[in-house]
């Protein structure tokens, strides 16, 4: 494997390494040597997929650099069109082969999440029928669920989402003839403007307004920040809790319970701009 200085002047080879990650670090450094305006930060404002954040834990090791992010990933290194290609059955073999899991230096699927579409919005309250699942208790009794989601939804409105999700996949029947979720998490990217993703956050939001109320401290937290930020630092802010929110995602595709919880992130202005 070669490992180039990080102050190289000269432009990485991509077929000279062994390790993706190692060739990511050496573009990065490259770039902020011949372009002498390049940040993460600036780089990725007008990318989809890709967040400073993300960028970070790439390069860390504790993020997987996936295919669907390849065209993005690609545009924040200034890739040419054979890089990429070559980036892209890079990562492609290296998923499709039998890998030791314990080598952080591969790249593995992830096998307890799956990014669908916001068709599983089609009714916000979707998703918590979905995951009300993973209880064991409601696996094993389906009807424990009508108890569980009382105070959101009306018993025929359940049902109606409990076929739906069956229907599309999000749920299945096992032999035993429990209901269980096909996947521990499902995400939707949350750049995408959508009237479905905006009902399903104004759900959440009531859900959590609710449980001021009817929920004792003990079993609920809510912690507020009003804070005033100029562009560079809303960027910042917005990449703690794209990292935050990375890391929710693995604790919520390895964690299993007896209660469902939601857990809302909200930033959003006081008010409107001085001109």
């Amino acid at each position: 494997m070669i490992t180039q200085n990080s102050t190289s002047q000269f432009r990485p080879v991509i077929a000279d390494y062994e390790d993706p990650i190692e060739f990511f670090k050496a573009m990065i450094s490259y770039l902020r040597t011949s372009e002498k305006s390049f940040t993460i930060l600036s780089a990725t404002r007008s990318l989809r997929k890709v967040s400073p954040a993300l960028v970070s834990l790439i390069l860390q090791k504790k993020r997987q650099l996936t295919l669907d992010r390849v065209e993005e990933f690609a545009k924040l290194l200034r890739l040419s069109a054979s890089e990429k290609s070559y980036l892209r059955v890079w990562l492609e073999r290296r998923q499709n082969s039998k890998l030791d899991a314990s080598d952080t230096s591969k790249f593995t699927p992830e096998k307890n999440r799956k990014d669908v579409s916001t068709h599983i919005l089609k009714d916000w309250i979707n998703v918590y029928v979905k995951d009300c699942f993973q209880i064991p208790a409601v696996q094993a009794d389906r009807s424990l669920i009508f108890r569980q989601l009382a105070n959101l939804a009306s018993p025929q409105r359940i049902e109606r989402s409990i076929e739906f999700l069956l229907s599309e996949g999000h749920l299945r029947k096992t032999l035993e003839g429990k209901i269980v979720t096909e996947t521990p998490l499902t995400v939707t990217d949350p750049q995408i403007s959508s009237d479905k993703i905006r009902q399903f956050h104004k759900g959440a939001l009531n859900v959590a307004k609710a449980a001021i109320d009817s929920h004792p401290a003990s079993e609920r937290y809510a912690n507020t920040f009003i804070v005033p930020v100029d562009e560079e630092r809303y960027q910042e802010l917005v990449g703690l809790i794209q990292d935050f929110a990375e890391k929710m995602k693995d604790f919520a595709a390895q964690t299993s319970g007896n209660r469902l919880y939601q857990v809302v992130i909200n930033l959003s202005p006081t008010g409107g701009k001085f001109e």
